[in-house]
């Protein structure tokens, strides 16, 4: 049964000038990495001074998202729970993991925007608007400029300061400028678009893990030690479809 956690948040101090807010990061996490650990920590140092941020949340996506190399949301989402245990504040939302079909990034920032919200006004009689930052990588804010992919209310919804607005890490050979600029929605809402400085580059990736594990090679360090135990002991990530998705897709 769904429950939203709260576990973790922190409750806003109203005689603080900031305003409160959430930091959501979405994504497959097939599997989980530091890398997607480090920008959660990067975003929530580059916004500590101007706002109060009271908690961050990893929304893995369900299976019905259409991408052959995704292994079942169960595995991933009990690495990201494991990987995230000793934080002091990120925690982990299942509505998106928990759907048989696709949920759009738009829809899970409303879902944690309006529970938080709730929250506040029914648990701790605090009545405050909640601000929610999508933080995502260069690769995610190009996928903008794929034609047909996202919604245009989605994309301006989500990069619009007056509504969410998004968090950009930087990755190597990616060009934030240029994707900003050949979008006219983008380009409106450049002032929610915050490119957070990378001073310690990190390219790690899902991918480059999933490769080096099918290979037997040691990804020891690049990923946290629980999310890693976890895959031994399942015996996943041996070859590059896994034999759920070969089954969805039979069922097709």
């Amino acid at each position: 049964m769904y429950d939203f956690t709260v576990s973790k948040l922190t409750i806003p101090n109203i005689n603080d000038s900031r305003k409160p807010l959430i930091l959501v990061g979405t994504g497959s996490f097939n599997p989980i990495t530091y890398m997607h650990l480090r920008m959660m920590e990067m975003a929530k140092d580059y916004f500590k001074n101007e706002y109060q941020v009271i908690g961050g949340y990893l929304s893995p996506v369900g299976d019905g998202y259409d991408k052959k190399t995704l292994i079942e949301s169960s595995h991933r989402t009990t690495m990201v729970e494991l990987s995230i245990e000793d934080s002091d504040w990120l925690m982990m939302d299942r509505f998106e993991s928990d759907k048989p079909i696709f949920t759009p990034t738009r829809q899970v920032l409303d879902h944690i925007k309006l529970n938080i919200e709730n929250y506040l006004n029914s648990n701790k009689n605090i009545i405050c608007k909640v601000n929610v930052i999508l933080v995502c990588g260069s690769d995610l804010l190009g996928s903008f400029n794929i034609p047909d992919l996202w919604s245009d209310n989605d994309m301006n919804l989500l990069s619009s300061k007056d509504n969410f607005g998004i968090a950009v890490i930087p990755r190597s050979g990616s060009n934030l400028n240029d994707i900003i600029s050949i979008n006219q929605i983008l380009t409106k809402n450049k002032d929610g678009i915050y490119i957070i400085p990378v001073d310690i580059t990190n390219d790690v990736s899902s991918t480059k893990i999933r490769e080096k594990l099918r290979n037997k090679f040691s990804v020891k360090y690049l990923m946290p030690e629980k999310a890693l135990n976890y895959i031994k002991s399942k015996n996943i990530y041996k070859t590059e479809i896994p034999d759920f998705r070969n089954k969805l897709n039979k069922k097709k």
